[in-house]
């Protein structure tokens, strides 16, 4: 049998957590307990108004960050990873996903999401790059963005918004 345990849970935390029944027992009877799980979520910045004026590689900040009840959140336990970018460079910009076991060595995969340049006027140009699903399972994601011709005007701006 396993241990109980008591601690107070926070009104935020409270609608994070889904009681999972199990199935029902193969001789007919109804379901005998569960699990409780906690859906981790979280949003880390990958750009922060990152002024591109080169055509090197400009690697996204190593992706870290909290969930929205303020505790530290490490995206590695999240199996679906989604980067949200907004650019208003006046030069079309690359977007390639990379990825790492240890925030230090970073490869790429997947295919690279180009970002059309900004007009200057309306709203900034997007892209949603959806970076793994449970079925391709990856510890850390980041992205490399790259212009072909180096912007003289705006910003990238990058979140990796995680769900597991």
């Amino acid at each position: 049998m396993g241990q109980a345990f008591t601690y107070p849970i926070n009104d935020v935390s409270k609608g994070q957590w889904d009681w999972i029944p199990r199935e029902p027992d193969i001789n007919g009877g109804g379901a005998q307990g569960g699990r409780i799980v906690m859906q981790a979520f979280g949003e880390s910045i990958l750009f922060n108004n990152l002024a591109i004026t080169d055509t090197a590689a400009h690697l996204s900040l190593a992706p870290s960050g909290k969930n929205p009840t303020g505790t530290p959140f490490d995206q590695v336990y999240a199996p679906y990873k989604t980067a949200l970018v907004t650019s208003t460079l006046n030069q079309t910009v690359s977007l390639q996903p990379m990825w790492s076991r240890d925030r230090v060595n970073w490869y790429p995969f997947g295919t690279a999401t180009t970002v059309n340049a900004y007009s200057g006027t309306g709203n900034p140009q997007t892209a949603v790059i959806a970076l793994s699903t449970p079925n391709q399972y990856i510890p850390y994601v980041a992205l490399q963005a790259t212009c072909t011709t180096a912007p003289t005007s705006g910003y990238l701006n990058g979140w990796l918004e995680r769900l597991g």
